[in-house]
């Protein structure tokens, strides 16, 4: 009887134990490691609808509303919008120039070929109308960018990312 009790408390033991450890793995897997906008955008479309943390140097704020800031990383080709939510009520424009860390959740804007079709037709149309030449090579600079990732990356959309922030922090 003895030995059926030590028996038992070592399996209890040890089902404690292993379920511990389960538990603590899973939390370890569920810690939100911080990244750099680069490295976000790399692997973005994995990230879609999770919680994320990311580092950049805000680019400018929203002047009207402060409801919008954009963050670039090291590179500063690549560029992510951060949308104010949770305990972010706005983005002050003293942050221009400065590097925070956000966190909140990754979310995608696709463009339909459709869509960009009809981009297209509506800046040729703001071209024979207004005659800004300038502005409507810019922007179909930008049509003409995203049908090129498209065809490479073999897809039927452009996808754009964004940040519904939550909560932001200044890094030193």
């Amino acid at each position: 009887m003895k030995k059926t009790l030590s028996l038992l408390f070592v399996a209890i033991a040890l089902i404690a134990c292993n379920s511990s450890q389960k538990k603590t793995s899973e939390s370890d897997q569920n810690t939100i490691k911080s990244v750099s906008v680069d490295k976000l955008l790399g692997q973005a479309e994995t990230l879609v609808d999770q919680t994320i943390k990311v580092k950049g140097h805000v680019t400018h704020t929203c002047k009207h509303s402060g409801k919008r800031c954009f963050l670039v990383g090291d590179n500063e080709q690549f560029t992510i919008r951060v949308e104010a939510g949770g305990k972010i009520t706005g983005f002050n424009r003293d942050l221009v120039g400065n590097t925070i860390e956000v966190e909140g959740i990754l979310k995608e804007r696709r463009l339909s070929k459709e869509y960009i079709d009809q981009m297209e037709h509506e800046v040729n149309e703001k071209a024979k109308e207004d005659g800004t030449a300038e502005t409507c090579a810019t922007e179909m600079n930008n049509i003409n960018d995203m049908r090129s990732w498209m065809k490479s990356n073999n897809k039927d959309h452009y996808s754009i990312y964004f940040i519904e922030g939550t909560n932001y922090e200044m890094v030193k």
